[in-house]
């Protein structure tokens, strides 16, 4: 009996590696198309975070009949006491996180100053909010800390949105350029009708990313700014940008981190000039917090010089979100023209900026 011999099929060699190839090739396109999708929606996260900080702030304006300062208290307005970030907390639905901070406390009692350098303080020190942090950036506080007294938290709180310090030199209330101040300062109570130049025109803040992977630079220099590596900021000291949320400290400061010396640069306030008023671009690198510049005695001017600050920037690319005193979210494009920049950042400037220069 004839037996049909059956030929089973399959796949030849070429043939498996065409299909190989045709597969690497979809994959090859779909995943740029799904990293945009993942990034346009971390990117509406952060937008949301802004505008729940603009409630916030509109919120304690409400309560208060002012804009909380970036920092309060203090001596000098170096030494401050605790910041802006702090007196939102019950406004963002974290009562019970403000409720941890003793705000009574204070190194050098009577006089209010580093109160939340306090063991006392140290627990709250250590509390991540998630509006503070753009999801495209990080999720939690990257660096530990010890203070001076002892305490030590393994990673200290901090922010990727930054007060709005405008276009001035200096962020102390009633000195150096007025016109060019942001809403935000050293001690400020500023109130919503002092926006002379609008709600809708002004910043209150701004994404200022922290984190060594966001900040491989810092912005180095005086009378003229460069870009260093940020490993060559202090020699032989590891080196840590970012911005500790309740480090109300008007300069960048020497913490152990771990078991090892290291130097914490950052801080509350950005503008967008540097300290001796230079256009300070969106996205340019970053300078550290030093305000090392103490209450001068009637009559006697600051320094040209004196207060450094960091500037807005973002992980988005291309692009930065901020947030204006009308509660809208808005994104600027890094090639935004300085002179508008500028004017956005300030309260009383009198510059008249159209919608459609940003």
């Amino acid at each position: 009996m004839n037996r049909e011999r059956r030929i089973r099929g399959g796949f030849t060699l070429i043939e498996l590696l065409v299909v190989i190839a045709i597969i690497a090739v979809l994959i090859a396109l779909l995943l740029p198309a799904v990293q945009s999708a993942r990034e346009a929606a971390r990117r509406m996260q952060c937008s949301n975070n802004l505008k729940q900080l603009g409630l916030a702030l509109h919120n304690y304006a409400d309560a208060n009949n002012a804009l909380p300062p970036a920092a309060q208290g203090g001596f000098g307005y170096v030494y401050l006491n605790y910041t802006g970030y702090s007196f939102l907390l019950p406004y963002l639905e974290q009562g019970n996180s403000y409720n941890v901070f003793n705000f009574s406390l204070a190194s050098e009692p009577p006089i209010p100053m580093q109160g939340w350098s306090q063991w006392g303080n140290s627990t709250a020190f250590s509390l991540q909010v998630g509006t503070f942090l753009c999801p495209s950036n990080r999720a939690a506080g990257e660096v530990g800390a010890t203070a001076s007294d002892g305490w030590t938290v393994e990673r200290a709180a901090v922010t990727d949105y930054l007060f709005n310090g405008g276009a001035g030199r200096y962020a102390i209330k009633g000195y150096g350029e007025v016109d060019r101040m942001g809403p935000f300062g050293f001690d400020t109570a500023t109130r919503l009708a002092e926006f002379r130049d609008g709600l809708s025109g002004t910043f209150l803040m701004g994404e200022a990313a922290g984190g060594n992977a966001r900040n491989r630079f810092y912005a180095a220099g005086a009378t003229s700014r460069v870009c260093l590596p940020l490993a060559s900021h202090s020699p032989g000291v590891p080196v840590y940008y970012d911005n500790l949320m309740f480090m109300a400290y008007g300069r960048s400061r020497n913490w152990a981190v771990g078991s090892t010396s290291a130097r914490i640069i950052g801080g509350l306030l950005a503008r967008t000039v540097d300290s001796v008023g230079a256009a300070y671009a969106v996205n340019d690198c970053a300078a550290e917090s030093d305000t090392a510049v103490f209450d001068p005695p009637p009559g006697v001017a600051f320094p040209a010089s004196a207060q450094k600050f960091p500037n807005f920037r973002s992980s988005h690319p291309g692009t930065t979100n901020f947030l204006f005193g009308d509660g809208t979210v808005r994104v600027i494009k890094d090639t935004i023209s300085p002179t508008v920049y500028q004017a956005l950042s300030t309260m009383g400037g009198g510059e008249v900026i159209s919608s459609d220069a940003f």
